[in-house]
């Protein structure tokens, strides 16, 4: 077996308009799909390369109970700059900018509007 890459990410939620378009609004990225199928509900948006795919389904009910189980990272410049632009949209960070202490990277982590965690990484 070869794995390529992964291909998307995919977060479910009993509210994936209201999810969607927080994620629209505070990254400001576009819609590259949107399903409407009763068994297939939800919204693509591109972040980078990436597929981000925020859609119904049956088996979730309300906000992540366990947030930081799984967090994913998206690749800024700088995340001082990326913070400074979230902090003024009003987004609440569980830790501000700081440097990796095994690498050169700078994170800074926050949560959406269901309680998933993402982390910024890149340069300072």
């Amino acid at each position: 077996m070869k794995l390529n890459k992964i291909s998307a990410i995919l977060i479910w939620s009993e509210d994936y308009l209201a999810l969607a378009n927080w994620y629209k609004d505070t990254f400001e990225v576009k819609v590259i799909e949107e399903l409407t199928h009763p068994n297939d509900t939800g919204i693509a948006l591109a972040i980078g390369e990436s597929y981000l795919w925020i859609g119904k389904h049956s088996e979730v009910k309300g906000k992540n109970k366990d947030p930081f189980r799984i967090m994913f990272n998206i690749s800024v410049d700088s995340v001082k700059q990326s913070y400074k632009e979230l902090k003024e949209k009003g987004i609440t960070f569980i830790a501000e900018p700081f440097k990796s202490p095994v690498s050169q990277s700078y994170f800074a982590t926050f949560q959406d509007i269901d309680g998933n965690v993402i982390q910024f990484i890149g340069k300072e």
